[in-house]
C-alpha cells in the first residue's frame, strides 16, 4: 500500500480525521512549554494537522456509525475538544506546582514586588517563580516529557476511542482532589525556604528584643534574602527530586481522570 492509497479518504473517513484533528488540536494549544503565546499560532496548526496525518492509520474508528457521523458531528467534536483540552491542562498542573511554590518563596522572601514578564505563560511572575519555571522547564525538556505527554495524548483514543457515545463526568470531582495535592506538592517544594525563614525571623526578633538598638525591621529584609537565596540553591537537587515524583503523580492522575471519561 503506497502512501496515496493510505490517505486517499472517503467521505467518512474524511469526518474521523476531523475528529482526530480537533483532539489534537485542542490539546496542542493546552499543552505545557508549547502552549506559550511566542509560539505562532500556524505552527501550532500545522504542528497538529502534521501529528494528527501521521497517527490517523493507526486509529480505531469502526465504533463511528455511517448514519449517525454527520448528524452528531457537532456533539462529537465538543468531545474530542474537551479531551484535548482536559488532558493538556491536566498536564500543566506539573508547572501550576512548580508556579506556587515560586510565589510562596517570593512572598516569604519580601521579593513579589519584582516582577518580569515571562513570554512562556504570557503573564507577569516574579523572579524566583521564574526561576523555578526555567528548572522545571529544562527537567521536563531533558526527559523527553514532551515526548510522554504526546504518546499518551495518542493512547487516550485507544481508552476512549472515536465514537457516538458521551463522556461519563461523574467522576470529575476527581479533578478538584488534584488540584489540592498539587497546591499541597507546591507547598512542600518551598518548605525549605519557608522553615529556614521562619526560623531567621524568629532569631531576628530575639536579637531585636536582646538589642533594642538594631532596627530588626531594616536589617531582617536582606538577611531573608540572602539566606532564602542560600537555601534555594543548596536544595535545587531535592528540587529535582521531587519533580520527578510531580511528574509521575500527574501522569498517573491524568490517565485516572481520562479512565473515568
Amino acid at each position: 500500500m503506497n502512501i496515496v492509497s493510505l490517505f486517499n479518504f472517503n467521505e467518512y473517513e474524511m469526518l474521523a480525521f476531523f475528529l482526530v484533528l480537533v483532539r489534537m488540536s485542542a490539546f496542542i494549544i493546552s499543552w505545557p512549554i508549547f502552549d506559550a503565546p511566542s509560539v505562532p499560532a500556524p505552527i501550532k496548526i500545522l504542528f497538529s494537522l502534521v501529528i494528527s496525518i501521521m497517527i490517523f492509520p493507526t486509529i480505531n474508528y469502526d465504533q463511528l456509525p455511517v448514519n449517525l457521523l454527520e448528524n452528531r458531528i457537532l456533539l462529537l467534536t465538543v468531545k474530542e475538544a474537551f479531551i484535548g483540552l482536559s488532558f493538556g491542562f491536566m498536564a500543566k498542573m506539573f508547572f501550576f506546582a512548580v508556579r506556587i511554590a515560586g510565589e510562596i518563596i517570593s512572598v516569604s522572601m519580601g521579593l513579589s514586588s519584582s516582577q518580569l514578564f515571562n513570554p512562556a505563560i504570557g503573564a507577569q511572575v516574579s523572579t524566583v517563580e521564574n526561576f523555578k519555571l526555567i528548572v522545571a522547564s529544562l527537567f521536563f525538556l531533558a526527559i523527553h516529557g514532551h515526548h510522554l505527554l504526546m504518546s499518551g495524548l495518542v493512547d487516550t483514543f485507544r481508552i476512549i476511542p472515536l465514537s457516538i457515545d458521551m463522556l461519563n463526568l461523574e467522576h470529575l470531582n476527581s479533578f478538584g482532589v488534584f488540584v489540592s495535592e498539587i497546591m499541597v506538592v507546591g507547598l512542600k517544594i518551598s518548605s525549605p525556604v519557608l522553615i529556614s525563614i521562619f526560623f531567621m525571623n524568629m532569631t531576628m526578633a530575639i536579637i531585636g528584643r536582646t538589642v533594642p538598638q538594631i532596627n530588626v525591621l531594616i536589617t531582617s529584609l536582606p538577611v531573608n534574602i540572602l539566606v532564602g537565596f542560600i537555601i534555594m540553591f543548596v536544595s535545587i537537587p531535592l528540587l529535582v527530586w521531587q519533580m520527578h515524583d510531580l511528574l509521575q503523580l500527574t501522569t498517573e492522575r491524568i490517565f485516572t481522570l481520562v479512565k473515568s471519561y
